[in-house]
């Protein structure tokens, strides 16, 4: 399997990094192909400037990023919820990369089709609040599940959120506990 993982949190020591690593690793020694784009390493403007209006003078980070979405099977978006959504570089990544006629098209003004069919997603997330919040009705899981990618064709595997990071309940065992979980989790090559 062609795994594409996509860290997007603009911190590279944050938890989200580290997840992002470990989780990779375990795919790889599974005997996956794994990509990854650290958005808090990438020289990436997350900002879509004149909407789909026109193209931005530098197309080459999201062109590449559509490459690889493109010959992977299964995304793995690994951020933290901030503010009951992802990090602005994230949401930018998701303009810029997820674009019409590359993830979706408009077949009539009522009617899309998803153009990413047959691949599959994941959320690894960490939140402040409760994890029980971000995956509730009309929450971040919820959104990110049928607005981004059932819109885009690809078809939603699950969601892991730690929550209430930074609490009195907030352990390194406990992280590390999470992140060995999220690991386990990675798919059997077949």
């Amino acid at each position: 399997m062609n795994i594409l993982v996509i860290q997007g949190s603009p911190y590279g020591g944050s938890f989200s990094h580290t997840n992002a690593q470990a989780y990779a690793q375990a795919a790889r020694r599974k005997g996956h192909t794994v990509e990854m784009i650290d958005l808090s390493q990438e020289d990436f403007d997350p900002v879509l400037r004149y909407g789909y209006a026109k193209h931005m003078e530098d197309e080459s980070a999201p062109k590449r990023y559509q490459n690889m979405v493109a010959r992977t099977d299964h995304l793995v978006f690994v951020f933290p919820i901030w503010w009951a959504g992802e990090p602005a570089i994230l949401k930018g990544w998701l303009d810029r990369v997820l674009t019409p006629q590359f993830a979706y098209r408009y077949e009539s003004s009522l009617k899309s089709e998803g153009l990413l069919k047959g691949k599959t997603a994941q959320i690894i997330s960490s939140s402040h609040g409760p994890a029980f919040v971000s995956k509730m009705y009309g929450s971040t899981v919820t959104r990110w599940k049928y607005s981004i990618l059932k819109f885009c064709g690809i078809k939603f595997t699950g969601a892991s959120i730690l929550g209430r990071i930074d609490s009195k309940v907030d352990t390194p065992e406990r992280r590390k506990a999470f992140t060995q979980k999220i690991c386990n989790k990675v798919p059997s090559a077949n």
